[in-house]
This record gives structure tokens, C-alpha cells and sequence, in this order.
């Protein structure tokens, strides 16, 4: 199963990264790895793992991250 690794700027930020892709279910899921360091996993499925990068670009505006790595 793939997963992107993201680094979130600003910890306050973990609630709203949820509910954003929280409406994404379909596509992804979302788990806070490391809370002290703000990372988070999105997981999804190879067939998804565009349309899965597209979301977490049109976000970019409101939530600040950045891409720590993908395991595909």
C-alpha cells in the first residue's frame, strides 16, 4: 500500500489536515505517525495514489507541509 509522508509546519494545523481529507475517505487515510514532529501518513492504493497528490496539492493553500517522502 503507498504512502506520503508530509511534514506539517504548525501542529495546530493536525485538525485541519484531518477534516480535509477527512472528506477524502474514499481515496486516502490519514494517521498522525509522530506528533511531536508533526509527520503524518497518508496511505492509499496504487490506483489512487494521483488522485491522492492532487488533493493534498489543491490543500497547499490552507494547510502548510511539506513532502518528506513516498513509499510506493
Amino acid at each position: 500500500m503507498p504512502s506520503i509522508y508530509i511534514k506539517l509546519r504548525y501542529k495546530s494545523q493536525n485538525i485541519l489536515l484531518q477534516s480535509l481529507l477527512g472528506t477524502y475517505s474514499h481515496l486516502m487515510w490519514v494517521r498522525t505517525e509522530d506528533p511531536s514532529e508533526n509527520i503524518v501518513r497518508i496511505a492509499t492504493t496504487d490506483d489512487l495514489l494521483e488522485d491522492s497528490k492532487k488533493v493534498l496539492e489543491s490543500i497547499a493553500d490552507d494547510v502548510e507541509f511539506d513532502y518528506l517522502s513516498e513509499n510506493v
